[in-house]
């Protein structure tokens, strides 16, 4: 039997419906919530029928990259997944994936991507090159990048501050 795991992007909790969605689809998948605050997301899983035992949370993450890159070892160590749902919006699912399959090139593990609502608008396309050679830097040198520009451009479109912890990034050394 195939192990299972479904990341959800962000605790956004329309993304939790669809993971719903395929736990309740899939029995024996495992949930991990990827996400800088975490928030309500748990409690909405519980609320709707998901046990605790297969929802787990990961806070370590402050954007789509880190997403991947923060939890790539605990994925790979603590759940061993054949098989990965990535749920996140229609919108972002070409960046996710696209930093998704940088992250798990040879890895082994199938990427699905699972889309918790349609396209209704189009991420810029710098955000999608830049978050793709970001994760391919990280894959094959272990370096976290984040540019200056790339970094005050998504503050003053989202608001969302600068990551909590940019002084602590880690530069790791081949993170297979």
């Amino acid at each position: 039997m195939k192990k299972k795991l479904i990341l959800h992007l962000g605790g956004n909790l329309k993304r939790a419906d669809k993971a719903i969605e395929l736990a309740n689809n899939n029995p024996d998948a495992l949930i991990l919530i990827s996400s800088e605050g975490g928030g309500d997301a748990v409690q909405y899983y519980l609320d709707r029928g998901i046990s605790s035992d297969r929802i787990f949370n990961d806070t370590t993450a402050w954007d789509t990259v880190t997403n991947f890159t923060a939890t790539f070892k605990r994925i790979r160590k603590t759940f061993k997944p054949d098989v990965l749902y990535v749920v996140t919006d229609g919108f972002h699912m070409k960046r996710s994936m696209r930093i998704a399959d940088a992250v798990y090139f040879l890895s082994g593990v199938k990427l699905v991507p699972s889309i918790s609502s349609p396209v209704d608008r189009k991420e810029k396309p710098s955000y999608v090159k830049d978050d793709t050679i970001r994760a391919w830097v990280w894959k094959l040198l272990g370096i976290l990048l984040y540019w200056k520009d790339v970094r005050e451009q998504r503050m003053a479109s989202s608001g969302i501050g600068y990551p909590k912890r940019w002084n602590e990034i880690p530069i790791t050394w081949w993170p297979f």
